[in-house]
């Protein structure tokens, strides 16, 4: 069972945290000190985010949009959902081609401590995600992804 059924569940939690961490003290300084277009495109379920963050400004735009990304990254949903939970060798899912990066690799590593910081938020933002839309019910949601060696 996927972690995502359908784009609107992704959006939704995905773009959740994004704009969870335009306000949070963790992650608000990086994006505003951040000069870049990021597209996340999404498959299974099909989707795509697009973080734009220029002048100290932040936008969260779902589905096509007009401005040109300076990297995207693509993924299937579970593989974003693990992503974020920090639970992904990076290296090993790029290699896999389970994430594919589009764009150069200097504007991509500008991600990095943004990604690290909403790394520590997402698991609870997800908990409470689930929570808010499952109703109580409990999911398990298993993925053949590339994951952090102890």
């Amino acid at each position: 069972m996927p972690v995502f059924e359908t784009a609107e569940e992704l959006n939704t939690c995905i773009g959740g945290l994004f704009e969870k961490m335009k306000s949070s003290p963790q992650t608000r300084e990086l994006m505003e000190q951040l000069k870049l277009t990021v597209r996340f495109t999404y498959t299974d379920p099909a989707t795509s985010i697009t973080l734009i963050t220029h002048d100290g400004e932040q936008s969260i735009c779902y589905g096509e949009h007009e401005a040109k990304p300076d990297v995207e990254l693509a993924m299937t949903g579970d593989v974003a959902h693990h992503f974020w939970m920090g639970e992904i060798n990076v290296m090993g899912a790029i290699t896999k081609r389970q994430i594919v990066p589009i764009g150069s690799l200097s504007k991509i590593m500008t991600l990095a401590p943004l990604v690290k910081a909403a790394i520590q938020i997402y698991p609870a933002h997800y908990q409470e995600y689930r929570t808010a839309t499952n109703s109580g019910k409990e999911t398990t949601h298993n993925a053949s992804i590339s994951r952090k060696s102890p």
